[in-house]
């Protein structure tokens, strides 16, 4: 008798707990460029439907999307699953990525329904109307007639006409039965790409379970780093938050990865602990700078195409200002070509491999024959860049003088710096399309269309200047021109760009920025730039703004960490706008005290072979030399009872790097840049 009571108890434990877990009942994520098995198109739209390599639904390549062609009218195009065995389900959860990508600003609308007898009869769960470009994700509660038979098709419909879109992009569609307690871990929002010093971890989190949640504990994983954190937080079914670690990472460069873990929910385990981690790699570099997205467009004055494409580039454009570097090139095709054609937009399409019009090219990544839209614009814009680009620009009579300064806080190599002048209007090269007015058009490239060399090492800057006669060139006015500069890899990846500032001598950096010791002090000092009067210095410490529009040369702070890393900046003050001028940086790279028995002195700085190690308090000691990214290239334990150690890097590339010196009093890093 015992033993049936204990049966029948452990029976109903087990139905209860898998009462409470999140089943899954289907889950396409779209990884190959075939339609998955089971799934169909009904409806209108049956050749509309394509697979893509791409990832804009916010999901992994691939994904699957509708296309506006061919065009029909108010219809309705569903994207159908296999049949679904329901039987004793009472509601489901449907989730899924996707990314609208209108026309203009009409209306469409999307939809989830269901079918239980193949098709025929379909029963409408949710629906909602898009006109906003943007990347979207859906949870929504399925509870239709349908419910607890045993062959239901799910679908995602389209209704309306494709005439009002260009695309629409879906991924990661699942199904899942209900579960009270679920915290989904929805995305890692560190950014990719961070400067060294403290940084902040931020992540989202979306309430998938029908119980409201209050509280929950996370922590993040950083190299050596662990926090634990608990947020108390007020979250109803399917409500989102965006939530940051009080405790922030302070991070010396190199490359991360980053893990974040939701711990307990609600004072006890998540009822579904498979969304619960996520993981992503991250690099850190000496600093960031504003990121300009590149916009490179490929048209023609005698492609029909091109004007709808010219109308919405123009429009996105005209709505932000001082956001985008843009250079449209005009190509000899269709038929004869615009007529402002050169060899040089030749070089430039044999580049990307453009072979018909219109193509936009963002940041060296071919979007096809579609428009930039508001979302990639702002996506680019909102993240963080490595290299810095300022210069500008003036006018002599029909010669233009340029000079571009590139700053980088990272290493570069065998990239290329591009440079073209534009035309910001033109009327000239009108032909037989119907437009009459055209923007941005690239009048000459720079020194060399192929790209003039660069190679830089974090923390240095190259110039370069170039003095060009238009008077050969489709120029229209001189007094209407842009420069605009981008950064290149040879994977065709883009640093950064800029447009360079307009009609006005070149802003010079100030000089001889040092940062050194003092003390429980850091003193930054720097010298005026060699020509030029600025209005003022903005001071950053750590890419933090700490001092602006001072008028000293000199800036002096608290030390309360052995890694630092200055940049000043000198202002100009012009009649239309402020220019500024970004300098080199450096890090400490004097004495640093550990305690007051150790002092640790490395020299020569710079080295060439050797360099010597010295202390006062000689004892075992580890030193791990890392490069500027962060990546070990040695280590040297020494237990001389001498006061000195060498360390031969007359291997080491030349560049800057780290020694990290470890002794069982604690530990310091060191600068050392390699001649």
């Amino acid at each position: 008798m015992k033993k049936t009571l204990l049966l029948t108890i452990a029976l109903l434990l087990s139905t209860a707990m898998f009462a409470q877990s999140r089943a899954v009942l289907l889950n396409e994520t779209f990884d190959s460029m075939t339609m998955p098995e089971g799934w169909s198109i009904i409806g209108d739209g049956i050749e509309n439907w394509h697979m893509s390599e791409t990832n804009n639904a916010g999901g992994e390549a691939c994904e699957i999307y509708l296309h506006y062609h061919p065009i029909f009218y108010f219809g309705q195009s569903r994207l159908t699953t296999p049949p679904i065995d329901l039987t004793g389900i009472s509601s489901v959860t449907v989730s899924f990525k996707h990314y609208f990508d209108n026309f203009s600003t009409w209306v469409s609308s999307l939809g989830i329904a269901t079918s239980s007898d193949n098709g025929n009869t379909w029963n409408t769960a949710w629906t909602q109307e898009y006109s906003t470009d943007g990347q979207y994700s859906i949870n929504q509660v399925v509870a239709t007639d349908d419910m607890g038979k045993d062959n239901v098709m799910f679908c995602i419909y389209f209704d309306g006409s494709t005439s009002n879109i260009d695309y629409w992009y879906f991924d990661d569609i699942s199904i899942t039965t209900e579960t009270e307690l679920d915290l989904e871990l929805v995305s890692n929002d560190i950014q990719n790409d961070l400067a060294a010093g403290d940084n902040e971890v931020v992540f989202t989190v979306q309430n998938l379970g029908s119980e409201s949640i209050t509280s929950f504990e996370a922590r993040y994983e950083i190299g050596d780093i662990s926090i634990n954190e608990t947020f108390s937080v007020d979250m109803a079914q399917f409500e989102s938050q965006q939530l940051t670690f009080e405790n922030k990472a302070n991070l010396l460069p190199g490359d991360y990865n980053v893990k974040i873990e939701i711990l307990s929910v609600n004072g006890g385990e998540d009822g579904n602990l498979s969304n619960n981690v996520i993981e992503k790699e991250i690099n850190v570099a000496l600093g960031v700078t504003q990121r300009i997205p590149m916009i490179e467009h490929f048209s023609s004055s005698t492609c029909v195409p091109c004007v709808g494409i010219n109308s919405q580039m123009h429009q996105l454009t005209e709505n932000n200002p001082g956001k985008f570097a843009y250079t449209k090139y005009p190509t000899d095709i269709p038929g004869l070509g615009d007529p402002y054609y050169t060899a040089e937009v030749e070089i430039r399409k044999n580049y990307y491999n453009i072979n018909s019009v219109p193509q936009v090219i963002f940041n060296g990544t071919n979007l096809g024959s579609s428009a930039l839209s508001q979302y990639q614009l702002d996506e680019s814009y909102n993240t963080n860049a490595h290299v810095n680009i300022k210069g500008a620009f003036d006018i002599e009579g029909s010669t233009i003088d340029v000079t571009v300064d590139v700053m980088s806080f990272i290493d570069i190599d065998n990239a290329k710096m591009f440079a073209s002048v534009n035309e910001k209007h033109t009327t000239g090269n009108a032909s037989s399309n119907g437009e009459t007015d055209f923007y941005h058009i690239m009048m000459k490239m720079l020194g060399d269309a192929n790209g003039n060399d660069i190679s830089l090492k974090a923390g240095e800057y190259q110039r370069f200047e170039f003095t060009c006669d238009m008077s050969q060139t489709h120029v229209e006015e001189m007094n209407d021109l842009e420069v605009a500069v981008w950064i290149q890899n040879n994977t065709k990846e883009i640093f950064n760009g800029s447009f360079l500032y307009e009609y006005t001598g070149h802003k010079y950096p100030v000089q001889n920025l040092k940062m050194t010791e003092n003390g429980d002090a850091i003193d930054v000092t720097w010298e005026a730039p060699e020509e030029g009067e600025p209005s003022g210095y903005d001071v950053y410490i750590n890419n933090s703004l700490v001092l602006d529009n001072t008028s000293e040369l000199f800036y002096s702070f608290e030390k309360t960490s052995d890694f630092y890393v200055a940049e000043v900046v000198a202002l100009y003050e012009e009649t239309e706008s402020v220019g500024i001028v970004t300098t080199e940086v450096n890090e400490v790279s004097t004495e640093e005290t550990i305690s007051d028995e150790q002092i640790f002195i490395v020299y020569p700085n710079p080295a060439k072979d050797v360099v010597r190690l010295s202390t006062v308090n000689s004892q075992q000691t580890t030193v791990r030399i890392y490069n500027v990214m962060g990546m070990l290239v040695g280590t040297r334990l020494a237990t001389s009872e001498t006061d000195e150690i060498e360390i031969n890097v007359s291997d080491y590339n030349p560049g800057i790097y780290f020694f990290n010196i470890q002794t069982e009093n604690g530990s310091v890093t060191k600068k050392i840049v390699v001649e």
